[in-house]
C-alpha cells in the first residue's frame, strides 16, 4: 500500500458496519459519562483530578488514569507496562487545556470516549476483513460473529472505558489483518513493517510484543533469525521504546514523585483515627482479593498459589463472555470476591457452547496458517495468566487481547455445515449475540444507574 492509513479508511461496503458499531459505542460511552456527568466535566479542583475520577470510576477494575492524566499531565501508572502510553496521551492532555480555556469544562472523558469508539470502530472493521477476505467467510455471517464478538462482556467493557484495552485489540486485529494477507498473498513483512508493527503493540502493552514477534514468525518463517533484521526489526523498537520510557520517567515520573511524597508528608498530621480505620479496611479488602505474588522484583507479577479450577470456569470463559450478575462490574479491590458465581444453568451452558465451538473450531482450521498463529497467541496468554498467575485476580480484563479467536475458529466450524444446519446455526448465533448484548448491556446500565 502506497498510503500506510488507507488500510483504516473503511470500504463501501464496510461503511454501514463501521457506522453502526460508532454509533452502538457512543451510546454506551454516553451513558458511561452521563452516570457522572457533573463530576467529570467539572474542571480540576484544588485535589487535581484523583478526587474527580478514582472515587466514582468503578467498571470491572479497569483503571481511569488516562482520564486523569488527560486532565492534568501527571502519570498515573506504569511507564514500563505501557511505554508509549504516556507519549499519545500527551498531546490529548494539551488539547484539553485549550478546551478547558474555552468551555470551562473538562473534556477528558469527551475526548478519551472518541478515541476508545474509533478503536472499538477499527477492531470490528479488521476482524470483518479477517473473517470474510481472508477466511472467506461469506459476508452476512462474518458481520454476524464480528457483532457476536462486541457482545462479549469484556469486549463491551473494554469499548466504553478509558483503558489502553482497546487500543491493544485494535493493533493486535491490524496486526493479524496486516499479517494474514501476507500469508495469504504469500509475501513477506518488510523489516519496517514489522519494527512498526512491534513499536506499536508493545508500546501499548509490553506483553503484546510477543505476540507481534510470533506473527513476524508465521509470516516470513527463518528470515526473522537474520542479524540484520533482529536488529533492525526486534533491537531498534525495543530500544526505542526503552528510550521514550526512560525520558518518560526522569523528566515527568520522577519529579512527579518527589512532589507527592512532599505533599503525603505535610498532610500526615491531618489523618483522623477514621481516615486511617477506612484505610486499614481498604488495605484489608485488598490483601484479600489481590494476587498471592511468588516474591519480589519480576516475581511480584506471578502467582502460583491462587486455585486455577473456579477462576478458568468463572473468570477466564465465563465473565469474559457472560457478565455475572452478582457484583456485575464491581472491583475486587472495594467488594468484589475474586470469584462469583453464575445462579442458572443456561449460564454455563452457553460458556460450554463457545468453550466447545473453540476447541472444535480450532481443531478443524488447524491447518490453516491464521489458525495456528492465534493458537500460539494463545498459548502466550494461558502461560502468562494462568501458568504464571500474572493478573490471575482479574483474569476477565485480559480478555479483549485473546478471545478473538473464538470467532476465527467457529468460522471454520459453520463453513463445514450443510446448508439446513448453517440456516439453523445462524439463528443460533443471532440468538446468543442479542441476548449476550442485551443481558451484558443492561447489566453495565444498572451499575452506572441502579
Amino acid at each position: 500500500m502506497s498510503n500506510p492509513f488507507t488500510i483504516l479508511k473503511p470500504r463501501h461496503e464496510e461503511r454501514w458496519l463501521f457506522l453502526a458499531v460508532v454509533i452502538i459505542f457512543a451510546a454506551l460511552n454516553a451513558m458511561l459519562i452521563y452516570s457522572h456527568w457533573d463530576f467529570y466535566t467539572r474542571p480540576l479542583p484544588h485535589g487535581g483530578s484523583w478526587s474527580i475520577f478514582h472515587s466514582r470510576f468503578e467498571m470491572s477494575g479497569y483503571d481511569c488514569w488516562s482520564l486523569m492524566t488527560i486532565s492534568e499531565g501527571r502519570v498515573f501508572f506504569e511507564t514500563i507496562r505501557h511505554p508509549l502510553f504516556y507519549s499519545f496521551l500527551y498531546p490529548l492532555w494539551k488539547l484539553n487545556k485549550w478546551l478547558m480555556s474555552i468551555t470551562g469544562l473538562n473534556c477528558a472523558m469527551f475526548i478519551m470516549s472518541a478515541v476508545t469508539v474509533l478503536c472499538a470502530a477499527w477492531s470490528a472493521l479488521f476482524l470483518y476483513r479477517i473473517l470474510h477476505e481472508l477466511l472467506d467467510m461469506r459476508k452476512a455471517d462474518a458481520a454476524l460473529l464480528t457483532a457476536m464478538f462486541f457482545s462479549f462482556g469484556h469486549v463491551m467493557v473494554p469499548a466504553m472505558v478509558p483503558d489502553h484495552f482497546i487500543m491493544s485489540l485494535m493493533l493486535l486485529t491490524m496486526t493479524i489483518y496486516i499479517c494474514g494477507r501476507k500469508m495469504q498473498q504469500k509475501r513477506l513483512l518488510t523489516t519496517l513493517q514489522t519494527a512498526v508493527m512491534l513499536f506499536l503493540t508493545s508500546g501499548i502493552a509490553a506483553s503484546n510484543g510477543m505476540k507481534t514477534l510470533l506473527a513476524a514468525l508465521f509470516v516470513n518463517g527463518k528470515r526473522v533469525f537474520r542479524p540484520s533484521y533482529i536488529f533492525l526489526a526486534v533491537v531498534m523498537p525495543l530500544v526505542t521504546l526503552l528510550a521514550i520510557q526512560r525520558c518518560q520517567y526522569h523528566t515527568v515520573e520522577e519529579p512527579q514523585k518527589a512532589e507527592i511524597h512532599k505533599i503525603e508528608k505535610a498532610n500526615e498530621s491531618k489523618i483522623t483515627d477514621a481516615d486511617r480505620q477506612r484505610m486499614a479496611e481498604h488495605h484489608k479488602q485488598i490483601v484479600n482479593t489481590e494476587m498471592k505474588s511468588a516474591g519480589s522484583g519480576i516475581l511480584a507479577m506471578m502467582d502460583f498459589q491462587t486455585p486455577r479450577k473456579d477462576i478458568l470456569c468463572e473468570n477466564f470463559f465465563g465473565e469474559a463472555i457472560l457478565l455475572h450478575s452478582d457484583h456485575a462490574l464491581g472491583d475486587i479491590v472495594s467488594h468484589r470476591p475474586v470469584v462469583t458465581y453464575y445462579h442458572h444453568w443456561w449460564a454455563y451452558a452457553i460458556e460450554i457452547f463457545f468453550f466447545v465451538a473453540f476447541i472444535a473450531g480450532a481443531w478443524t482450521g488447524r491447518r490453516n496458517k491464521i489458525v495456528q498463529m492465534l493458537l500460539c497467541w494463545f498459548a502466550v496468554d494461558v502461560m502468562l495468566n494462568i501458568v504464571l498467575g500474572f493478573a490471575i485476580n482479574e483474569l476477565y480484563l485480559m480478555a479483549s487481547g485473546w478471545i478473538f479467536i473464538i470467532p476465527v475458529c467457529m468460522t471454520f466450524l459453520m463453513r463445514k455445515l450443510p446448508q439446513k444446519q448453517m440456516s439453523a446455526a445462524e439463528v443460533l448465533l443471532v440468538f446468543l449475540t442479542v441476548f449476550l448484548f442485551t443481558h451484558n448491556a443492561l447489566l453495565i446500565y444498572h451499575h452506572l444507574y441502579g
